[in-house]
Formats: structure tokens, sequence, C-alpha cells
């Protein structure tokens, strides 16, 4: 008897064992179907977030901590439609915080202009150098005024730099958009394929660094704010 409670034992401890690596080798690379936007550039960031909620809602593991596994399956399967049922299935085979922080992962990939353009290029297979440097030293001089006008920012300066980067990153995200419509559409092997890849490359980069200035102005806008908000609260002293 005790060794028939062994081999039992043991073999559930080889089936979560089993789980436990199958777990760890699930892959879900396309974040576009995970989030049921379109795999393209210009996606509809309200509808990014309302997928959000919604599949956080499901997964997230503070949600349905006292609820059985059939009542977390029939609430999962009630509010997942119009998900591709293969990344849903993949998230379900995982813990709650794994499945959540892929989620997270996700939806702060796409909602980015400069990563949700990088992971398109990986779809396609095309690897892209993160450490090499611009080149074009137009932009880069453009780049350096700008950081000069930032640091000597006022509260109004400020509101019309915000803006001024704004249309700045519009304008490189519908360059490349416009550039990955060429690749997307292209037959490979082309002669023009690399050099419409090394032009995606060049915007990539380009967005990055305007994505790390637009945080820079936000900071800067937040500083000047507290700033106002201190110098008005002199007044009453």
């Amino acid at each position: 008897m005790l060794k028939y409670i062994n081999s039992i034992e043991y073999f559930f401890f080889q089936i979560s064992g089993y789980i436990e690596w199958y777990r760890q080798i699930i892959i879900i690379d396309n974040y576009f179907e995970l989030m049921n936007v379109p795999q393209q550039y210009q996606i509809d960031i309200a509808k990014l977030q309302q997928n959000l909620r919604q599949l956080q809602s499901k997964f997230h593991p503070d949600n349905n901590l006292d609820a059985s596994v059939a009542e977390q399956n029939l609430s999962l399967s009630a509010n997942t439609d119009g998900f591709l049922h293969e990344s849903i299935a993949k998230l379900s085979a995982l813990k709650p915080e794994q499945a959540s922080a892929i989620i997270n992962e996700a939806y702060n990939t796409l909602k980015n202009p400069d990563s949700r353009a990088s992971h398109l290029l990986a779809l396609k297979g095309i690897s892209q150098s993160i450490n090499q440097p611009i080149r074009d030293l137009e932009f880069l001089d453009d780049a350096m005024s700008f950081r000069i006008d930032l640091d000597d920012a006022d509260s109004q300066s400020i509101t019309l730099l915000s803006k001024k980067l704004s249309e700045w990153l519009d304008n490189y995200q519908l360059a490349f958009d416009e550039v990955y419509q060429k690749i997307d559409n292209s037959v490979k092997g082309e002669a023009n394929d690399d050099a419409l890849t090394t032009q995606a490359i060049d915007i990539i980069q380009k967005l990055q660094f305007l994505v790390k200035l637009q945080a820079d102005v936000a900071k800067t806008t937040d500083e000047l704010a507290k700033q106002n908000f201190d110098n008005d609260d002199d007044l009453y002293v």
C-alpha cells in the first residue's frame, strides 16, 4: 500500500514538474494578436486600453481569488470574446502573475510609438541594433537646440516646447507608417528591401530619442508646476 501511495505521489510530482516546464517554454511573441488589435502601426489606443482592462479583469492575480476553477473558466470564456483563442489558451496555462506581467508588457510595447514600431519589425524577422548611433546631423542639431530650450524653459515656454515635440513625434510616426506599409507590401528579395529596412530602423532610433525627450518634457512640466505652486503658497505666508 505504501509503495502504491509513493508511486501516486511520484506521478503527481512528475506531472507538476511537467506543468512548470511547460509554463516556462510558453512564448507569446505577437502582442498585436494578444491584445486583439490589427497588426499595423496606426492603432486605436483607446481600444488597446479597453482590451487591457478586459484581459486584466480575467488574469490579474487579485481577481477571482475566491472563485472555483470552474467559475474562473466560465468567466474567462464569457469575457474574452474576440480575442485569439490560442493567445488566451497560452495565458490560461500560465500562473496569474506571469499572465498579468505578459499582458502589461504587451500593452506597454504597443502603447509607445517607438516600441510598437520595433515590435512590428521584429515580427517581420528584421533585427535591429539599438546601439547604432543616429547619423542624421540635422536631426541631432535640432535635438540639441530643443534640449537647450528645455533646460531654460519656464511655465509659458514649456507649453510651446511640448506642442513642438508632439508635432515632431507625429511626423516621424507618419514617416514610419509609410515605410512599414511598403515593407509589409513588398515581395521578399526585392532590391529595395534593404533600403526600406535601413530607413525604418533610422526612424525607430529617432522615435526612441523623442520618446525619452517627451519624458523629460513631462518631468520639467511637473517641476515647473510644483515651483509655481510653492511660489503661490509663499504669498500667503
